[in-house]
């Protein structure tokens, strides 16, 4: 889950910022302008300050603008410093006012949140609306802004979470054994008159794609023993197709393999399917279909023998050998899911302590948004079509937001948890996270590194690094119980 928006760094000001000024507390807004401001709850997690900058500060703004102007400017007819300053009011005042509306906006802003709610508190940074600013009246405006949730965590050390006994059984090293020989196993041509199509197989087809219809009259005449002159869309030679698959030369087909399997080589297997809106052939777009797919060959993988010697050649001695090394990379494998078991166990455990504490909605809006994205695009890849996997989406809408909800609340409970212990991401745990992205790809950590800084990414490496290292500091405070009853 992202959270890049929850660590804004830029207040979404109606107005231009210079450079050379700096706001929210640095530089020059370190001063005191004595802005008075006045909060307003606007629901869960969301206020309003109502922000009023005295006409004295405003005022010394200008002034002190001007006077810088006019010591640098050299106008026409008088020596450099010299101009009056009624000219230099004249020429540049509209230019002067509006630079000192802005800076006055950033350094009040700062100011009223700092002493009205407290920077630590504020989520992001706010929304500016309702400028009113002049030299007589003062600069006044609004600022909308989302707060972090407040809730009472309590003891987050020592929390007692019971997590399933780990066990590594025979049947598991037998499955892992067998993933681990089809790695090492060989695709071999299936012949003879016996030889029919398997689950697993990989097949040279021929394929003919009919409009369903125009298939129903050619196969009645041909169970007619009569001619038709029907003839398919489409036909393609060869196609190479690995079972199980979710379709064939583009076209997705549910249950393909039932259409196939069992058959022999030149057997002819018939499949039912919609054609795409954009399918090459025009007259058959989104019309119902009928693919014909004839075995033109079969190959199997097949697998080694698990002996001794087999054992010897791949470099893993013995069979024992290789069966007691796949049994600790399954424990080693089990202990690592434990670790995270064990962290959200200690997280829902908190969380039914603190109980469901207000979130901010337009957090929880976005969160929900980018989840029912992600949903939908997982379920594309799977093989559905865009109106199944939107549909899907909206069918599970609700347990998507209670996840997301749940996410969340983990999220500002770990934050709680990060300042309460100090724990810190450091500039080498970055460095050595993108080193380790880096050798995945196959890349120098320099390219990496640019890259990831170029999409404005480093924020959220860092974030999920002080995420793991709070999460692994709750389990290594937590009392594990291990029970056979889970």
């Amino acid at each position: 889950m992202d959270h890049d928006h929850v660590h804004g760094e830029h207040c979404d000001h109606d107005h231009d910022h210079d450079d050379d000024h700096h706001g929210h507390g640095h530089g020059r807004s370190a001063r005191k302008l004595g802005v008075t401001a006045v909060v307003e709850d606007l629901g869960p997690c969301r206020k309003l300050l109502k922000v009023e900058v005295p006409a004295t500060a405003v005022k010394g703004e200008i002034s002190k603008r001007l006077d810088h102007l006019r010591r640098g400017v050299q106008l026409k007819g008088f020596r450099k410093g010299k101009a009056p300053k009624d000219r230099i009011e004249q020429l540049y005042g509209k230019t002067v006012r509006e630079d000192a509306r802005d800076q006055l906006l950033r350094e009040g802003y700062s100011e009223a949140v700092e002493g009205s709610l407290g920077v630590e508190n504020v989520l992001g940074e706010g929304t500016i609306e309702n400028v009113a600013f002049s030299a007589e009246q003062g600069l006044k405006f609004e600022v909308t802004l989302h707060t972090r949730p407040t809730f009472e965590l309590g003891d987050h050390k020592g929390v007692e979470v019971k997590v399933p006994m780990i066990r590594v059984e025979e049947k598991d090293v037998d499955a892992a054994l067998d993933r681990f020989r089809r790695t090492r196993g060989e695709l071999r041509p299936i012949e003879g008159e016996d030889a029919v199509v398997g689950p697993d197989d990989v097949l040279s087809i021929d394929l003919q794609v009919w409009l369903a219809d125009e298939h129903e009259v050619w196969a009645e005449a041909q169970a007619q023993g009569q001619e038709s002159d029907k003839k398919p869309l489409k036909e393609e030679f060869g196609v190479e197709l690995a079972l199980p698959a979710p379709g064939v030369a583009g076209l997705e087909v549910e249950d393909l393999a039932d259409s196939l399997v069992g058959l022999k080589v030149g057997d002819w297997g018939d499949a039912e399917t919609d054609l795409p809106d954009d399918f090459d052939v025009i007259e058959g777009r989104g019309e119902p279909a009928v693919l014909r797919m004839q075995v033109q060959a079969i190959r199997r993988l097949v697998l080694p023998e698990l002996t001794d010697a087999w054992a010897a050649e791949i470099g893993r001695g013995t069979v024992a050998d290789l069966r007691r090394e796949v049994r600790e990379e399954l424990q080693q494998r089990a202990e690592v899911l434990r670790r995270g078991d064990v962290e959200l166990r200690v997280l829902a455990t908190l969380l039914e302590r603190t109980g469901l504490f207000d979130l901010p909605a337009d957090l929880v809006d976005k969160e929900v948004e980018n989840a029912e994205r992600r949903k939908e695009f997982e379920q594309r890849i799977q093989g559905r079509t865009a109106e199944e996997a939107k549909a899907l989406v909206e069918e599970e809408k609700e347990e998507i937001r209670r996840d997301v909800e749940r996410m969340l609340r983990f999220f500002f409970i770990l934050d709680v948890v990060s300042k309460r212990e100090n724990i810190k991401v450091s500039d080498r745990d970055v460095e050595l996270r993108i080193a380790r992205m880096a050798a995945q790809r196959g890349e120098r950590p320099e390219k990496v590194k640019e890259e990831l800084d170029k999409y404005g990414v480093l924020p959220q490496v860092r974030h999920d690094l002080m995420e793991e290292k709070t999460r692994a500091f709750l389990r290594e405070h937590a009392k594990v119980v291990e029970s056979e009853d889970l």
